[in-house]
């Protein structure tokens, strides 16, 4: 049994199913209002992570309100980003970023909520889950079972914000429904904009498959399951 172990691993180049870690998925979030329920619970290798919003925790630049178990970080680390072997910074993305930053909110003050218009739209078990952060719009479609296929179900637009400090956007005249420019994120016009897939990176030496599932439910979204490390 030793020596097949190893040999299944090396299928893989064949196209079975990697030998990679899974990363585990379970998320909460109210998309109406702020809520002492949310949470981003997650795990990944070593890595076992309950995490909620902690509004006393210190944040940037003097300020307070953040993640309580410090997901922004960890989970970057653990499972978004591809990180190089001789340096601790990330080569690429192993999932989807708009499906990163959709966990974080659990995790964020409403304000970012709010100040991001992140929003669910649900046809049956269907959902369409979009959101705006920094210069990037996002969108998120379930199958019509409700699962988020990490490979498939995400989209993005990019570059239509701009700003001078990196910390206040806003929408480029030409993606505002109003035709100039705003820095509130409810003026962005979703037809106006070109989408492309959002996925892991080409660099990435490694990435996941799998889907989620998602449910949403008296306007608040919950996605759970486990995705599978490919390298």
């Amino acid at each position: 049994m030793k020596k097949i172990i190893p040999f299944l691993c090396v299928l893989t180049v064949f196209g079975l199913a990697g030998c990679g870690r899974s990363a585990k998925i379970d998320y909460r979030m109210n998309v109406a209002g702020p809520d002492n329920g949310n949470y981003f619970n997650w795990s990944a290798g070593s890595a076992t992570v309950k995490d909620t919003f902690d509004p006393s925790a210190p944040g940037e630049n003097g300020t307070t309100g953040a993640s309580k178990a410090k997901s922004t970080a960890r989970f970057d680390a653990a499972v978004t980003y591809d990180i190089s072997s001789n340096a601790a910074k990330h080569t690429g993305y192993a999932l989807p970023s708009g499906l990163r930053g959709l966990f974080l909110y659990a995790v964020a003050s409403d304000a970012t909520r709010l100040n991001d218009q992140l929003s669910v739209t649900a046809n049956g078990k269907e959902l369409t889950i979009r959101y705006i952060h920094r210069d990037s719009a996002y969108e998120i479609k379930t199958d019509a079972a409700g699962k988020i296929d990490v490979t498939t179900a995400c989209k993005a637009a990019r570059g239509v914000c701009t700003t001078e400090d990196q910390r206040s956007f806003v929408l480029k005249p030409e993606f505002s429904k109003t035709g100039s420019a705003s820095s509130n994120m409810a003026d962005f016009d979703w037809s106006k904009a070109v989408f492309t897939q959002d996925t892991f990176s080409e660099n990435a030496t490694r990435h996941y498959t799998g889907s989620l599932d998602a449910e949403f439910a008296n306007n608040v979204l919950t996605v759970k399951g486990s995705l599978k490390e490919v390298k």
